[in-house]
């Protein structure tokens, strides 16, 4: 009879799974294409998060690392705007819980950006116990993050900080966080990521320039 002997694989450091989750995001969660975002800003690429927090693979990296930064605010609950923070709240929470045995009892929520119109016409769905953390996956001048604010602190709860997966670091984009002193924390800045796009950004203007010598 052979002997089959289980192997588990060593445990991850934080380090090894940002580093993977970097890789990741270039690969499936950057797009370059003109767009507009909800600030108002222009760009020629766009962090299409989605595509991870969606992913198997990739919202497993974003919840061991969002919970981290999520307990250094002490938080009780985790939530954030309507659909972007719905993905990663409900990851850290079963990451909090390790799958159903229940740890820290971390709670979660979600902010609509209007009340429902019927039923219990509520505009924020879930459990909030204060205080807070707030999570969102890109921030740009933080009016979204704000409305998730505004919204749980009108219950009477107390927000201690919001965590998101990239800070775009936009120049000249007033940031609502910084003028309200609220603290906030990113797991990559946008400068983890410049030399990269800048460098898809030429070779699209070369294949584009060389594309209009063509005819």
């Amino acid at each position: 009879m052979i002997e089959v002997v289980s192997r588990e694989m060593p445990p991850m450091s934080n380090n090894a799974k940002r580093l993977k989750l970097m890789e990741f995001i270039k690969t499936h969660g950057i797009v370059f294409k003109h767009v507009q975002l909800f600030s108002k800003v222009e760009t020629d690429y766009y962090y299409d998060l989605r595509k991870i927090s969606l992913n198997p693979y990739g919202i497993d990296l974003i919840a061991d690392l969002l919970l981290d930064e999520v307990r250094k605010f002490k938080a009780n609950s985790v939530g954030g705007l309507a659909a972007g923070a719905i993905p990663l709240a409900t990851a850290v929470m079963i990451k909090d819980s390790r799958f159903g045995e229940y740890q820290n009892g971390l709670r979660q929520f979600f902010v609509r950006k209007e009340p429902k119109k019927h039923g219990l016409q509520k505009k924020i769905e879930g459990e909030v116990v204060a205080p807070v953390a707030i999570v969102d996956d890109v921030l740009t001048s933080g009016r979204s993050v704000m409305e998730a604010i505004e919204a749980v602190r009108d219950q009477g709860n107390t927000v201690t900080g919001v965590v998101c997966i990239i800070d775009r670091e936009e120049k000249g984009t007033p940031n609502v966080l910084k003028e309200n002193n609220i603290k906030y924390s990113s797991l990559f800045k946008h400068s983890d990521f410049k030399s990269f796009i800048d460098n898809k950004l030429k070779e699209r203007q070369l294949t584009q320039g060389n594309t209009d010598n063509q005819f």
